[in-house]
């Protein structure tokens, strides 16, 4: 799956499960300081990505919160689970 497509995944999830409004949600975004995601939206968050990419939970540290290094940790994560 290309980055792009993960983004767009990712970009679905966030958008539906926090119901921000379309273009809200970029790749600079942070998930808690620019979207407004609270400890519990992070852990379903986690385990609608879990159930999206097969991936393992996320660590919530602050350099994974950003869409884009989310983007990038899920594609590694697909690449060792593949």
């Amino acid at each position: 799956m290309t980055k792009e497509r993960i983004f767009e995944r990712v970009s679905t999830i966030i958008t539906g499960y926090l119901r921000l409004e379309d273009g809200e949600l970029k790749v600079e975004s942070h998930v808690v300081r620019d979207l407004g995601a609270d400890s519990l939206a992070l852990v379903e968050l986690g385990f609608k990505f879990m159930e999206a990419f097969g991936v393992s939970m996320m660590k919530p540290d602050d350099h994974n919160l950003v869409v884009g290094n989310l983007v990038e940790w899920i594609a590694t994560e697909m690449k060792e689970r593949a």
